[in-house]
């Protein structure tokens, strides 16, 4: 039987790892991809200090490093389309954050400040050179930022992909509010899920608690899907998770008060499709608001950049795994192939 053309979209972890994967005929067989089997360990735990460990994933060879910061409670295995494009012409390595993936539990609360900040203690320890290419994804585009406004000096350059807009409330209070009750709900669930696995509930349920923890894929090994049940039922991971949904505000707060970037180059990635769910009228609003968070943020460079994604959900690394490839590599050519040229 032939594959269908269709595609899924696989939530795994309440929204905070998404997998879209191509829907099979109920007869056709499936051979899983055993090179995903190497999401289901950990890669290099690396000690920055205090006895906590992060998760590091390092890849290809080349200079600048490439560093990919993914978006709120996602695990490194979210670049996992993106990685191998990138080591193939440059050095380039993931991470998991603080209590997420094969990372240890951090303080909280899990800010992106807080991340940014064990970010750059990773990178003095591992150690990875700098100075390097930066790509950050939705709230991984804020800890970037951060990063990038403490330590301009191991920064190439930075490619943004689908940012969250942080004075978005102050510039289109109108898309603000019509967000606000899913934010809530999603912070809702999220708590439902810490709740659950604290009294152990997510190890037993049967069937498993829909957000929480997901019947395993047939794409993928016994391995892997063990590995991704035991992250699911993990209090640890949900704490974090949550930890970071409710830093959303000061977040927003930390970015909006940043100077420029100044001349460092910076790409800008806008997806067409961020908005799809809402209904036409809202989210023509929607759009434009996003569009032009995007310009005043490609702005705050005076080597920015914004370029439109099409075809994509606000997941462009699952969607659109090339465009960030192709940005990646203008960014390096852009300051000759690892040599900043401000």
């Amino acid at each position: 039987m032939n594959r269908s053309s269709r595609i899924a979209s696989v939530v795994l972890g309440g929204g905070l790892l998404c997998v879209v994967l191509p829907l099979l005929a109920a007869d056709a067989p499936v051979t899983p991809d055993l090179s995903m089997d190497v999401y289901a360990t950990p890669a290099q735990r690396v000690d920055i200090g205090g006895g906590r460990h992060l998760n590091l994933r390092c890849s290809g060879s080349g200079s600048p490093t490439v560093l990919l910061e993914i978006g709120q409670g996602m695990t490194s295995m979210s670049w996992r389309k993106v990685q191998p494009l990138l080591a193939s012409h440059s050095r380039v390595c993931s991470y998991d954050r603080a209590g997420l993936g094969f990372s240890d539990a951090g303080p909280s609360p899990r800010s992106a400040q807080a991340a940014a900040d064990d970010l750059h203690a990773l990178v003095r320890t591992a150690p990875i050179q700098t100075p390097l290419v930066l790509v950050g994804h939705s709230m991984g585009a804020s800890i970037v930022r951060l990063y990038a406004a403490a330590h301009a000096d191991e920064v190439a350059a930075i490619v943004l992909v689908d940012p969250v807009v942080t004075d978005l409330a102050s510039k289109s209070p109108e898309v603000s509010a019509q967000e606000a009750p899913m934010v809530a709900e999603n912070s809702a669930g999220t708590r439902h899920c810490v709740e659950l696995a604290k009294s152990g509930a997510l190890a037993t349920m049967t069937p498993p608690a829909e957000g929480c923890v997901h019947p395993a894929y047939p794409g993928f090994s016994q391995k892997l899907n063990d590995s991704i049940h035991a992250r699911d039922i993990n209090r640890t991971f949900w704490e974090a998770a949550l930890s970071e949904r409710e830093a959303d505000a000061a977040n927003s707060a930390a970015v909006h008060a940043l100077k420029p970037l100044g001349k460092i180059p910076l790409i800008v990635l806008s997806a067409d499709g961020t908005n799809a769910h809402l209904p036409p009228d809202l989210r023509k609003a929607a759009d434009a608001a996003y569009r032009d968070g995007h310009k005043r943020i490609a702005a705050s460079s005076t080597r920015g950049r914004l370029v439109a994604v099409e075809h994509s959900s606000h997941n462009v690394h699952e969607d659109r795994p090339d465009a960030i490839a192709d940005a990646v590599a203008q960014a390096i050519a852009q300051i000759g192939g690892g040599k900043r040229s401000l």
